[in-house]
């Protein structure tokens, strides 16, 4: 078995690539980590669903990952395709609970200095199917905050929120409502700046 030592993840339900890390986020220093190459199609599932894995990879990957400042050891695992290197976290039962990429300067270390990386014959079961997600984490979030904050403002601010963006009065505040959120929610930039800019300008907290 070969093992990855001192880098960094940041395990979340879903991949973000480095670029996206927060400040907030619990980034985990890991002293220590089994990796094992998978097939590409394996590597794509356990990106995109949720799976769990079978109990006899789970066995051999279970408790051999080490953390920095902490005695106790993790069920996680380094899985690759040799192109790309996914950070996987595990529950006892062999559910994928947590998923990270790496920092891009540690993969590339990574991937050029081991040159023999055991292959895994891992089978999936598979949890639930997830949508592909082509929004950023930014876009994503902004998305929540305008969703959750337009359900909490004033009549008066609904009803000059809905003018700026449509150009037209409407007295029904339902149907204001549920308009501004349908067009966010499909993506429209427009309402979406709009309706941010003015969060913003009222004051409103993230």
């Amino acid at each position: 078995m070969t093992f990855v030592y001192d880098i960094y993840v940041n395990f979340q339900n879903i991949c973000y690539d480095f670029y996206e890390w927060n400040k907030k986020d619990k980034i985990m220093h890991v002293k220590k980590i089994p990796i094992f190459e998978i097939t590409e199609e394996n590597f794509g599932k356990i990106i995109i669903n949720d799976n769990k894995i079978d109990n006899q990879s789970l066995e051999l990957i279970k408790n051999k990952a080490e953390i920095f400042k902490k005695k106790k050891k993790m069920s996680a695992v380094l899985f690759t395709n040799n192109k790309d290197i996914l950070a996987v976290q595990f529950q006892n039962d062999g559910k994928i609970i947590k998923k990270s990429f790496l920092l891009l300067e540690e993969e590339n270390t990574i991937l050029k200095s081991i040159h023999k990386i055991d292959f895994l014959n891992l089978e999936l079961t598979e949890l639930e199917k997830k949508k592909i997600v082509l929004s950023t984490r930014n876009e994503i979030e902004r998305t929540k905050y305008l969703l959750n904050h337009l359900s909490h403002i004033e009549k008066e601010e609904l009803d000059y929120l809905y003018f700026e963006c449509f150009g037209k009065k409407e007295t029904n505040l339902k149907l204001i409502e549920k308009k501004l959120k349908n067009e966010i929610m499909i993506g429209n930039e427009k309402i979406s700046s709009i309706t941010y800019n003015f969060f913003k300008l009222i004051g409103t907290n993230s």
